[in-house]
């Protein structure tokens, strides 16, 4: 697992030197943005503010430390180890994967061909999301996500920055390891995007359990049936669905008699019924239960736990469960 600090070896030197000079607060950041002459700025669960040269919050830019294009290209230059071309795959997807899970936005001047966009060609912005274990923050909704011993089918909805990648790693872990659940499953985990297991050339430097074979890097619905044809798992787990050919994935693993857990973007059930491939997923009762978050007591809020077939909330209060990012 790594942590803060090890992201902070990925930044220019005089960024790195600002943040360590804000000792234990570092251990609550979420993200981290530099935006080429704009002020460094900061989130945690609750604050968004940027930041002095000295290591301290102000809401005055003209108080903060200002990034430069220097400082973006240096940056870009330590994730792909001093090689702009080890990063070319991720200057077309828009986002770096580094070891640990840990998620780098990409942002500024794109070149696109015949309408399409092949890659950003001149990063002047970086959003770098920091991933972090919150082992055992699903004990409080993992009765409700199984039938006697049989996994059900499960979506994590919540806006961003919520907790739904941090909740469904730890859902993830606890299924495969057996723990709070009445026997442990074999997971298939296809994470797209890195940010669940944060592989590192193929192994999880993240804990998703013993029995959760992982792929990562691979499109969801390529993975899904791969996992589904080549590894007999009893749950399929995958983040951020929401695209028309999600809707005929989810129906494959339903035909082959496997639970799956998923997440979504969403604010609530409303919002959730006002987005095409989502909606049916919701109205026609593939998923059986609906688990809310929210940022209202800080990221990982659990709103609520809707019943997928009779659409009704299910009686839980609203509890932070722990969940960092």
């Amino acid at each position: 697992m790594t942590g803060i600090r090890d992201v902070l070896m990925y930044l220019a030197p005089r960024l790195r030197r600002t943040l360590e000079k804000m000792g234990g607060v570092l251990q609550e950041l979420e993200e981290i943005r530099l935006r080429a002459g704009r002020p460094l700025q900061v989130e945690t669960g609750l604050v968004s503010t940027l930041v002095t040269p000295e290591g301290l919050f102000t809401d005055r830019k003209e108080q903060a430390l200002r990034v430069t294009e220097e400082d973006i290209l240096r940056c870009l230059q330590l994730m792909g180890e001093n090689s702009l071309y080890t990063l070319e795959e991720e200057l077309k997807e828009g986002f770096i994967t580094l070891p640990g899970g840990h998620r780098v936005g990409l942002a500024g001047e794109c070149l696109a061909e015949n309408g399409r966009l092949l890659r950003v060609k001149r990063v002047t912005a970086l959003n770098l999301r920091i991933a972090r274990e919150a082992i055992g923050s699903s004990r409080p909704v993992l009765p409700f996500l199984v039938d006697g011993e049989r996994p059900l089918r499960v979506m994590i909805i919540s806006p961003p920055q919520a907790g739904k990648t941090t909740l469904l790693r730890d859902i993830v872990r606890s299924f495969s390891n057996g723990e709070g659940v009445p026997v442990p499953v074999k997971v298939g985990l296809v994470d797209e995007r890195g940010e669940i297991a944060g592989c590192f050339r193929g192994v999880p430097q993240l804990d998703v359990g013993i029995r959760t074979d992982v792929l990562s890097g691979c499109p969801k619905q390529d993975g899904i049936l791969l996992l589904l044809r080549s590894m007999s798992p009893q749950v399929i787990a995958t983040d951020e669905i929401g695209r028309p050919a999600d809707l005929k994935v989810i129906e494959e693993v339903l035909n082959a008699g496997v639970g799956f857990i998923v997440t979504a973007h969403a604010w609530d059930t409303q919002d959730l019924a006002l987005r095409p491939v989502l909606r049916e997923i919701w109205l026609q009762g593939l998923v059986e239960k609906v688990i809310i978050l929210s940022r209202r007591y800080g990221s990982g809020t659990l709103e609520g736990i809707w019943d997928g077939k009779t659409k009704k909330a299910l009686p839980v209060k609203p509890v932070r469960l722990g969940v960092g990012s």
